[in-house]
């Protein structure tokens, strides 16, 4: 229903010690309904259990996991680091800053993704109804935009969002 699907979003400052006049050092954060949450994390539950029965999420993918985190990746990495430096062998590491990403996915190319690793059926057509007619309003110092519609992307703030 569309009225699960309006989001509130608040800026909010990332850091304290940040200007506050500078637009780039907030962060956006959605306030979804509180029944659109509740649904959303039935279905963020059976989306994780599929993709894991199908063993679909790559054995490295920390981000995202329950029971993995920033910390046990970075773990990892110094262990394949210390590794490699023991052998003697040299190491290169390229890291890719993926934190807009959920600002700009296209609606579309996520439900083929999703198609691609085997939800079909009533599952698909939630995401798809889930993901159409979305729609945002911006809430500062105590006055609200008018709503305008989500053409890409996912709220962050929403349980199947990547936070």
């Amino acid at each position: 229903p569309q009225p699960l699907k309006e989001a509130v979003v608040r800026p909010l400052l990332k850091k304290p010690s940040l200007d506050p006049a500078i637009l780039n050092n907030y962060r956006p954060l959605s306030k979804l309904p509180f029944l659109g949450k509740v649904v959303e994390k039935v279905v963020a539950l059976q989306l994780r259990r599929a993709l894991n029965e199908a063993d679909y999420l790559d054995p490295f993918q920390s981000g995202f996991r329950s029971g993995y985190s920033t910390e046990t990746a970075l773990v990892a990495l110094t262990d394949d680091l210390w590794q490699t430096r023991d052998r003697g062998h040299s190491s290169v590491l390229v890291l890719l800053d993926l934190s807009v990403a959920f600002n700009t996915i296209d609606h579309g190319i996520l439900l083929r993704h999703l198609r691609e690793v085997g939800v079909r059926g009533t599952v698909l057509r939630w995401f798809s109804s889930y993901l159409s007619d979305m729609s945002q309003s911006v809430l500062v110092g105590g006055q609200r935009s008018t709503p305008r519609r989500l053409e890409c992307g996912v709220p962050q703030g929403s349980v199947l969002s990547p936070s």
